[in-house]
């Protein structure tokens, strides 16, 4: 733990001072989870919570949330290494993500049921290691592109008959919703969050205006659709830096269909999963790799989620071994990336003294167009992490991802890095 706090004393001042703060918080690292010998911070004259470094500010927030307001802070600070291959060895890069959010639960505000507004404020600094480090196209970090600040979400939900039906309408983060990848959650490489395929799609760091709806008639069973003006000209919401410019296309809308099964026990294995197929559509105009315009992108995408073990003791059920598969497809006229595959298998508790700890590996094959005209037909990433509950508050991740062919024309690449988050 030292050797992690000097490098990131040496890149990321701010991120060291967090982490000295955990370290000498006076919490035993071999502490289950709720333990009430493991403090944490208290806000001024209040006791500690559970979940947030600086508590309950003396009984403020169950107040606030008594009247339908719940408060989120957090900070996301990385370090990272590139050790051989890529673009560049000899430097290190570091970033910060702070993220402040507000949601307000209109019954217990208004007495109005099933409703609910939430904010999202989120600033992010520092370089993108893809862009620095590697080149590689899948974006190996999930949180990494150019610097900005802005309202990241700003929308309104509202259910409906029973919670058959649900609309979202604002400024919405699409893989909240979309191609969500349950058993992928905890991996940082972007592959395992959302197909590199998916072109035009409003997720970090550009969530755009959308408008939603859910239908769920069946426990097992839902169907969802939405459309977002995701281009280049809608930069909504936007104070610094240049989100829109991950966009593809300068016109257009893209339209998302999805439909899922859902399953708590499975043959032979008995344990609960999912299948998401997804559909997408969008009316911009793409620039083809031999220069010509083209109008509109489509591809479709395919995930499955199975738990394969978990404890039977449903107060233990977060432990357990679970895996992901999925699949892309879209146009290669207009995408480096037309088709990609990918998997992982993370073990939460497999350690019985620390519960929440968690360990997990994910390959993630993206092959590329050959109208692209690169030096490699595939880029491969795997990746292996190990997520360390510090805290209640703060988790450490320190991860290694190997990148073969990274760009489709680096040499191969292997990247060090460690992740801390710090709910406030």
């Amino acid at each position: 733990m030292n050797a992690i706090a000097k490098l990131l004393r040496a890149t990321y001042p701010h991120a060291a001072f967090l982490f000295c703060l955990i370290c000498n918080a006076g919490v035993d690292p071999t502490a289950r989870a709720g333990d009430t010998g493991a403090p944490a911070l208290t806000g001024s004259g209040g006791a500690a919570s559970s979940a947030e470094a600086t508590g309950n500010w003396g009984g403020l927030r169950d107040k606030l949330e008594e009247h339908g307001l719940t408060i989120g802070l957090s900070e996301i600070a990385e370090a990272f290494k590139n050790f051989e291959g890529g673009k560049d060895t000899a430097n290190a890069v570091v970033a910060s993500t702070v993220d402040l959010n507000l949601t307000l639960d209109t019954e217990k505000a208004f007495n109005w049921p099933g409703g609910k507004l939430y904010i999202d404020f989120e600033d992010h600094a520092g370089q993108n290691p893809s862009t620095v480090l590697t080149g590689d196209l899948q974006v190996f970090d999930k949180y990494n592109y150019p610097a900005y600040s802005q309202i990241f979400e700003l929308y309104y939900e509202q259910k409906l008959f029973h919670d058959m039906l649900r609309v979202k309408i604002g400024k919405v983060d699409a893989n909240t919703e979309y191609s969500v990848i349950d058993n992928g959650l905890d991996f940082i490489d972007s592959s395992t969050q959302v197909t590199p395929t998916l072109l035009a799609f409003p997720t970090t760091p550009d969530p755009l205006p959308g408008a939603n709806v859910f239908f769920t008639p069946l426990d097992y069973f839902y169907a969802s659709f939405g459309v977002y003006l995701a281009n280049q000209r809608d930069r909504y919401l936007d104070f610094t830096g240049s989100p829109f410019a991950i966009q593809p296309t300068r016109d257009g809308a893209l339209f998302l269909g999805e439909v899922g099964l859902k399953w708590t026990y499975a043959p032979v294995l008995r344990t609960d999963g999912n299948l998401k197929l997804g559909f997408w559509g969008h009316t911009g105009t793409f620039t083809r790799f031999d220069g010509t315009a083209q109008q509109g992108a489509q591809g479709f995408y395919a995930i499955i989620d199975q738990t394969l073990w978990k404890p039977s003791d449903k107060e233990d059920e977060a432990r357990g071994v679970r895996v992901f598969l999925e699949y892309g497809e879209t146009d290669p006229d207009v995408s480096a990336i037309s088709q990609h595959t990918g998997g992982g298998i993370a073990w939460k508790g497999f350690l019985l003294e620390r519960p929440d700890d968690e360990i997990g590996y994910s390959p993630e094959c993206a092959f590329l167009s050959h109208q692209a005209g690169l030096n490699y037909s595939y880029e491969l990433i795997e990746e292996f992490f190990y997520k360390v509950k510090l805290t209640p508050w703060a988790t450490l991740q320190p991860d290694l991802q190997y990148i073969i062919h990274p760009g489709g024309e680096y040499r191969n690449a292997l990247v060090g890095m460690v992740q801390l988050t710090v709910e406030f």
